[in-house]
């Protein structure tokens, strides 16, 4: 992306990147208004900006031109709900110069903390090539920043994610994962658990949408059951009952599909929430032990700073804790569901055997009738492999939760 240029200052570093480490990583802290309190050497060097520059300054004095206001109006929506966040940004240096970072901006007493790390992984590229587009939409269309909001919204649904939350997770964690190649570390075991874990909910979820699906093309099935019946007058009036009895239970099996395919996007929720509150929690660690290598913090005492900062990394390191037990619960949930529509579903073949039976009885051989107990057949086989995967994708949820229940929330935030 290109800089407009500036006038002013060093023309000749327009349109080029702050350098700054890996290793290294931002900090500040806004009152409720956005306006700096304070922040950690890294981020007042990369800015240029000396501390009585950035001191009870609105932090978008950093902000750059090429960003879409959509995402700042999606950061601000988010996080006056008290929600976290995270998002790339790209900044503006004093000089003109920029620089990238994936922000982490969760809420803090008095106002909002943020934690920044150098972004490098392939979903970077991606958003880079996004906000340009977006950014050119906005100045084309005029659009106000709810609207560019939803637009920016509807895109990250068309990439292929559930909603920004699933977004946000896996580019966090991609970025992590990123930043640790690159500082040579041992990869962090807990990621790839939650991203396995992650795609166990998603495949929970389809499953669960696809038997719905079906119920609702086969939900006429028993009606035309007793439809042909009421035709073929009293020799057929047993597959009438039979219909009925099929229409009960099939009633059942939709009541506890909903519920399953509403747990199941719960499931999915908790699982990108449980990574970001991880991530979130492993950069705040990292950033309290730097933070406290450092003698003064701008504006600030450096003991106050360090409260804000130990409090946040433990209490988010609870969460993602407190979430992973929830998860568990949840999928335990999920597969005391599933087994109860396993016998639903036994059930439900056991109708149909009837139905077969009973239409082969009948002298008459009824093309209508075959063919509803082929599509009944249809809808049977769906409900059997749908469930199988839902109990194999629930207990594999199961078994790794438990695993990841021992990463999270034993970090060193600073002493009790």
């Amino acid at each position: 992306m290109k800089t407009a240029a500036i006038q002013g200052d060093d023309s000749t570093v327009l349109d080029k990147e702050v350098p700054f480490r890996f290793g290294e990583l931002f900090f500040s802290r806004t009152d409720e208004r956005g306006r700096i309190l304070s922040g950690n050497s890294v981020f007042q060097r990369i800015s240029h900006y000396s501390w009585d520059e950035l001191i009870d300054k609105p932090h978008n004095i950093i902000r750059h031109p090429d960003m879409p206001r959509a995402v700042f109006w999606l950061l601000w929506d988010t996080i006056k709900r008290g929600e976290p966040i995270g998002a790339y940004v790209k900044n503006k240096a004093k000089d003109g110069r920029y620089y990238w970072v994936f922000a982490i901006v969760t809420p803090d007493e008095g106002g909002y903390l943020s934690v920044r790390l150098k972004p490098s992984s392939p979903v970077f590229e991606l958003v880079e090539q996004e906000y340009r587009a977006l950014a050119e939409a906005e100045a084309g269309g005029q659009l106000k920043p709810a609207a560019s909001g939803k637009i920016l919204l509807d895109r990250i649904v068309q990439l292929g994610f559930r909603d920004y939350a699933a977004f946000m997770s896996a580019a966090l964690a991609q970025e992590i994962q990123a930043r640790d190649r690159h500082l040579g570390r041992v990869p962090d075991p807990a990621i790839p658990r939650f991203e396995a874990l992650g795609s166990a909910a998603q495949n929970l979820l389809k499953q669960a949408e696809i038997i719905s699906d079906n119920y609702a093309m086969s939900r006429y099935i028993p009606l035309n059951l007793r439809v042909q019946a009421a035709q073929l007058g009293e020799t057929a009036a047993t597959i009438g009952v039979i219909s009925v009895n099929y229409s009960i239970i099939s009633a059942e099996i939709k009541t506890l599909m909903d519920e399953l395919v509403a747990s199941a996007q719960k499931v999915a929720d908790a699982v990108s929430k449980g990574l970001f509150l991880f991530c979130t929690a492993r950069l705040q660690q990292e950033t309290v032990g730097l933070f406290r290598a450092e003698s003064s913090s701008g504006g600030e005492t450096f003991q106050n700073e360090m409260v804000h900062l130990e409090r946040q990394c433990k209490a988010y390191s609870q969460s993602a804790a407190d979430g992973l037990r929830i998860m568990a619960e949840q999928s335990e949930r999920f597969h005391q569901s599933c087994a109860e529509m396993q016998k639903l579903a036994a059930g439900l073949e056991v109708t149909r055997v009837m139905a077969n039976i009973e239409s082969a009885r009948l002298s008459t051989a009824h093309g209508g009738l075959n063919a509803l107990s082929a599509s009944l057949a249809q809808f049977q086989a769906s409900i059997s492999s749908g469930l199988s995967e839902i109990a194999s994708q629930s207990r594999f949820i199961q078994v790794n939760t438990q695993k990841l229940i021992d990463f999270a929330g034993h970090g060193d935030c600073g002493a009790d």
